[in-house]
């Protein structure tokens, strides 16, 4: 731009990526259930009005409530896949979708004079799709995609004086902007006109999504697939900012290399989560009293109950101010020695909320909401006013913000390399520090915004069609959250410490061994605070006397924890990787990593606001892998400047045509191979009561507040197995009563897998300012099927065998289309790409 002076790098990039999504396996009534006809299936239809069955198994088509039919007709397809042993019909669907990304970057650099440097640098991404997310889920493809679209953009500015020869001062300032959306194609009203429903007290005209529908009883195989809208995410928007300003001091004193620097950040929010509701509310089905089965309630439009949650709030909008102050010291000992020496000081504000709309629970004394003041105490649910015992920030010494600041970060950081025997041949380096992670500010703002605001409404008594104007509409004094943060919450602890040796070899290889470790304190734990220890002691909820043995008798069971410091837990990992660097058209990198990790608050998927323990009272319950660090982990890249072409060791000579064609060309690959990853057997069940007479229903997944219990482990599950049954269910069996089950988390084996890919580039054009490079990208070459099953999916989730009997449900233990995917990016079929590039 200014010869000499001023210089730009300019660069965009599109993508439209095509794959196949879908393929969950759904049950879904056939053509003869939606009108009543049950014979030739092993379901059974009472009749409510008699007790006894229908005669012939088929209910009378004057007794089918029309709302249900077009509800069957608008939510289920037809079956084409056949129908289970129970005669319940199967619908599977493969769905091409399309994601588009369109991606821009530019960067200016100036030189201001010869002591002063200026860049300027920006970038702009859009997604849409950003997800693949289908609105009935994974199986019922025919309900179509919610609109996702993400946004972001970055603006960084820099200024670099050298003061010195032996000082120099950096200056940094930047911006970052990121928007999400996720919103359902549909509205929640004009879908219940359609269908005949009544809108719920709490469904306002611009309520996107749908009605949920929740089949609950007997074997799974027995009634249709269960209609999620996906609650939250049906109309959530997610608009982030971050504004940073940082200011690093560089010297050089003899054999000390320094510097010195300190940073503010302010982050910013609005996120729709802060209603804490979503979707159109819920209709439950579960066949008790009535037919016998969720599938003929609902054909006679006879549900349990409806209803959903309503808030007191909006959205959430607030922000935090980080700051960061920090001072390290390079320091060259001898020709042999440099350490590495630093310490840095952080502190993590607190959310400040705009409109102040914050509430807390504190298990103490009986348990206590907290507000900042009597305006916000009156947005509470009334089952928590009528209890009265809400308090007043500033009454009990807490801001408004109703979290203390954590003022006691400081990371100190020691390092060093060695070389040894005196030549450049062998190194050894070693590192310790301490890490404060500060990724939990997003969970405790979900926790005192959404959470305490939120209260269900429940009509019971309704019909399907009148579920507003018909039976007994109340505010369940119950339902409300009551899932506070620990006000003197602190930043986990993480000693993280490396030892590494590098050894030089012949023939332009290196040798790298490598020991990796970390031990966490102060994980964030998020214990059910209303549970009793198991035991052989009949507890009954309803009962006065039985709730009064809970820590807090006054409040709810299920849902009633807090966010604090508790767990603990272990990372080892050890590592040998060979490196050719690249010489003679030839580089190559082959790593192996042997990885272990235990702890009693393994991250579960809800880390930013704690991981719930199964039993407060005996963490180590819960002591296991982390779902995600895979045992055994082989990684190799390579890249090869085939020896043909112009310029090349082959062919130098060869017409042009011929070398267009084959001469010039880079291949480079990728394998990666790896074992499964570290899952939870678990069963769904006993809400209200157990025999194991928790007071509360626990989970043992950790991730769910509510009612996921964990088997007995007899023998060993991971014996392999064959696609329709990975793992061996008998190897479960239910806990006896008062003792919870003993099968450790993560110790159920997903998958593993191995993949290839290749890519094949050549320059066409290559001019002193211009070169445009032609790319053949094939992901997964050989098409090697990739299986990923999500911790607390299905393929681990045990009803059926232990609460029914049915080990063949076609879900657990089964490695069907539904987990056909790859967690880190990898194509999960063979894909071909052919791309153009650039660069001027």
């Amino acid at each position: 731009m200014i010869s000499g002076k001023t210089f730009f790098h300019a660069s965009y990039e599109g993508s439209n990526n095509k794959a196949i999504y879908g393929g969950g396996r759904a049950n879904v009534p056939t053509a003869a259930m939606r009108n009543g006809d049950f014979s030739g299936t092993t379901i059974i239809l009472n009749d409510p009005e008699t007790g006894q069955p229908f005669p012939g198994n088929i209910m009378p088509a004057d007794r089918i409530d029309p709302a249900a039919q077009k509800v069957l007709n608008f939510f289920y397809p037809l079956p084409n896949q056949g129908t289970l042993a129970t005669g319940m019909g199967v619908f599977q669907q493969f769905v091409p979708q399309t994601q588009k990304r369109n991606r821009a970057d530019l960067r200016i650099d100036h030189e201001a004079g010869k002591n002063d440097s200026l860049f300027l640098r920006g970038g702009y991404q859009h997604r849409d799709p950003s997800a693949i997310q289908f609105e009935g889920g994974n199986a019922l493809t025919n309900l179509g995609t919610r609109n996702t679209v993400l946004n972001t953009g970055t603006v960084v500015a820099g200024w670099t004086r050298i003061v010195s020869s032996t000082v120099v001062n950096e200056f940094r300032a930047g911006y970052n902007y990121d928007k999400r959306e996720q919103r359902s194609t549909y509205n929640v009203q004009q879908v219940n006109a359609e269908l005949g429903l009544e809108n719920l007290d709490f469904i306002t005209p611009e309520r996107a999504g749908f009605p949920a529908f929740t089949l609950q009883g007997g074997a799974s195989g027995t009634r249709p697939t269960n209609i999620t809208p996906g609650g939250i995410n049906s109309d959530r928007t997610v608009s982030q900012n971050s504004f940073s300003i940082s200011d690093n001091l560089s010297w050089i004193m003899g054999g000390h290399s320094m510097k010195g620097g300190a940073l503010w950040t302010r982050n910013s929010a609005i996120d729709g989560r802060g209603r804490g509701v979503g979707g159109g509310g819920t209709y439950t089905f579960n066949g008790r009293g009535l037919t016998g089965n969720a599938l003929g309630d609902l054909l006679l439009g006879l549900p349990s109950r409806a209803g959903g949650s309503t808030t007191g709030r909006g959205d959430t909008d607030g922000h935090s101010d980080d700051f960061a102050v920090f001072v390290q010291d390079d320091w060259k000992v001898n020709k042999d020695l440099t350490v590495f020496l630093g310490l840095r000081y952080e502190l993590q504000g607190t959310w400040n909320e705009k409109s102040g709309i914050l509430g807390n629970f504190l298990p103490t004394d009986g348990g206590h909401h907290v507000v900042p003041n009597e305006s916000v105490a009156a947005l509470l649910p009334p089952g928590v006013i009528d209890l009265g015992r809400t308090e007043i920030a500033s009454d009990i010494g807490l801001p408004d913000t109703l979290i203390n600041t954590d003022k006691n970060n400081f990371s100190p950081r020691v390092g060093f390399a060695w070389r040894l025997g005196g030549d450049n041949k062998t190194v050894l380096r070693g590192g310790f520090g301490l890490f404060h992670p500060t990724v939990a500010i997003q969970g405790i703002r979900d926790a005192l915004a959404s959470n305490m605001f939120r209260y269900g409404i429940t009509h019971t008594g309704t019909t399907l069609s009148q579920g507003v104007s018909s039976g007994e509409a109340s505010v369940d004094p119950a339902d409300y959250g009551a899932g506070g943060v620990d006000p003197n919450i602190k930043s986990p602890d993480i000693y993280q410490y490396n030892l590494t040796l590098e050894r030089e070899l012949p023939g332009n290889l290196g040798l790298r061994l490598s020991y990796i470790g970390s031990s966490m304190r102060g994980l964030l734990i998020n214990p059910l605070v209303n549970s009793i220890p198991p035991s052989t002691t009949p507890f009954d909820p309803t009962n006065p006397v039985d709730r009064e043995r809970l820590p807090l008798p006054l409040y709810n069971t299920n849902f009633t924890g807090q966010t604090r410091n508790g767990g603990s837990g272990q990372f080892n990992a050890f590592q040998v990787e060979l490196l050719r660097r690249y010489k003679n058209g030839l580089a190559l990198n082959v790593a192996y990593t042997f990885a272990h990790s235990d702890s009693n608050a393994p991250d579960s998927g809800n880390s930013s606001v704690g991981v719930v323990p199964f039993n407060m009272y005996n963490l180590d319950l819960d002591r296991g892998p982390d779902p995600n660090v895979v045992k055994h982990r082989v990684l190799m890249n390579a890249t090869w400047d085939v020896p043909v072409g112009h310029g090349r060791s082959h062919g130098s000579s060869m017409p042009g045509w011929a070398n267009a064609l084959f001469g010039g060309w880079t291949v480079s690959t990728l394998f990666q191979a790896r074992t499964g990853n570290n899952l939870t057997p678990f069963f769904y069940g006993f809400y209200t009561t157990s025999p194991w007479n928790t007071g509360a229903s626990l989970d043992g997944l950790g991730n769910f507040f509510c009612c996921a219990w964990r088997p007995d482990q007899i023998s060993n599950p991971n014996t392999g197995g064959s696609r329709d049954a990975f793992f061996n269910q008998a190897a479960y069996a239910l806990p006896a009563p008062g003792q919870l089950g003993n099968a450790k988390k993560g110790s159920l084996l997903g998958p593993g897998t191995w993949v290839v890919n290749f890519a094949f580039y050549k320059d066409i054009i290559s001019k002193q300012k211009f070169k445009l490079q032609l790319s053949a990208l094939l992901d997964n070459a050989f098409n090697h099927p990739q299986f990923y099953e999500f911790y607390g999916d299905g393929f681990s989730q045990l009803d059926d065998f232990l609460l029914n009997g049915d080990p063949n449900n076609g879900t657990t233990g089964n490695l069907g289309a539904g987990a056909i995917a790859n967690q880190e990016g990898f194509a999960p079929g063979r894909v071909f790409r052919i791309g153009i590039r650039a660069t001027f």
